[in-house]
């Protein structure tokens, strides 16, 4: 009986050492379990699971704070993973900065990083910044120009007699890098553009019934030809307000969002959206991916390695493709060690949209 429990033992050890993660990692989702941040935590738990890494993820829920009430109780925790990946959600990053003072865990930016400005004021402060390894974030201005683009190509076609092309422009909120970097490109673009009026640019805060309020009383005091929504909720809001007024919707008035989301697609396919850009919340799985290849390359004075991609629209042109591949939100089908400097012998990263789609077709 002794050496029959002893064997059970011996064998749960070495199950145990088996199954042990090669590193551990923390994330501080300023977000939920639904919505855009859900993606971005379902994409990285994909990567995680096949990257062999042991992955904790706390939620804010965008409260207040909410961010630095986690990191600090986690940090109080002890027992702290080999990394943590943080979010300059409303630029609260230089608050998390401080709190990781001291703290030997490496520190990665996701989708928004430091300013230059929070850098500047925190090296001011001596807050020892040599712990952050890594920053990957999409390119937000490129993806705002490219919807309010195809906001007024479609606007021209439908309306060739139309002299002035009228836009309502709904952003995130006043702070947050990713959506200030989407407005300059949506600004951009209406420069670029001289038979087009920016009417109002109004922050709804990324949310969807903030922006039907908003647009329902744009609405009610003049005419609007275009809106542009900073993500897809928010340009689904602004529709049915447009709807509520008795608008018909592309034709009378257009809307672009952006985050690839499954409402999104189907928007595109019916034709109530000219396109939604996107496709950064697999920035949760590359940062799974880039963090692997640091632990097992990393080196004394390596030097913070900062990743920009692209994101892609999804357009009447391609929606069908993106739909079948990607519709059915199951990450796992897709091989994230792929993507691996340090397990396929790739000389860069590689995250662009044919990639997710190659992958996700195999």
């Amino acid at each position: 009986m002794f050496v029959r429990l002893l064997c059970m033992v011996w064998f749960w050890i070495a199950a145990s050492v088996v199954q042990a993660s090669d590193f551990r990692v923390t994330f501080i989702n300023p977000g939920g379990e639904t919505g855009f941040w859900g993606d971005v935590s379902k994409t990285m738990s994909a990567a995680a699971a096949d990257l062999n890494v042991d992955l904790e993820i706390l939620y804010a829920n965008r409260r207040p704070y909410g961010m630095q009430e986690l990191l600090r109780r986690r940090l109080d925790q002890g027992d702290l993973p080999d990394y943590f990946i943080l979010v300059n959600e409303n630029q609260s990053a230089a608050r998390l900065m401080q709190l990781m003072e001291g703290k030997p865990s490496k520190v990665l930016f996701l989708l928004n990083k430091l300013t230059p400005q929070q850098r500047v004021e925190l090296e001011r402060r001596n807050i020892d910044l040599s712990g952050i390894i890594a920053s990957i974030v999409p390119d937000n201005e490129t993806a705002g120009y490219d919807m309010a683009q195809s906001l007024f190509d479609e606007a021209r076609l439908f309306h060739p007699q139309v002299k002035e092309i009228r836009l309502l422009a709904l952003t995130g909120d006043t702070t947050t890098p990713a959506g200030l970097q989407r407005e300059l490109g949506m600004m951009r673009a209406v420069a670029d553009n001289s038979d087009v009026k920016l009417v109002h640019a109004i922050p709804v805060n990324w949310n969807e019934e903030l922006a039907f309020v908003r647009t329902r009383n744009v609405l009610n005091r003049t005419r609007i030809d275009v809106v542009w929504g900073a993500n897809d909720e928010i340009a689904l809001g602004a529709q049915r307000a447009a709807a509520e007024a008795g608008l018909h919707i592309g034709k009378d008035i257009l809307f672009a969002g952006l985050n690839w989301s499954n409402r999104g697609m189907n928007s595109v396919k019916s034709g109530n959206l000219t396109m939604t850009h996107g496709g950064h919340f697999f920035a949760g799985a590359w940062s799974i991916v880039m963090l692997r290849d640091h632990y097992f390359r990393r080196i004394q004075s390596e030097v913070s390695v900062d990743v920009m991609f692209k994101m892609s629209p999804i357009t009447s042109q391609n929606v069908d493709v993106y739909l079948s591949r990607l519709g059915d939100g199951n990450w796992d089908k897709i091989d994230f060690a792929g993507f691996c400097k340090s397990m396929s012998n790739r000389s860069h990263y590689d995250f662009s949209a044919t990639a997710i789609l190659e992958a996700a077709d195999n």
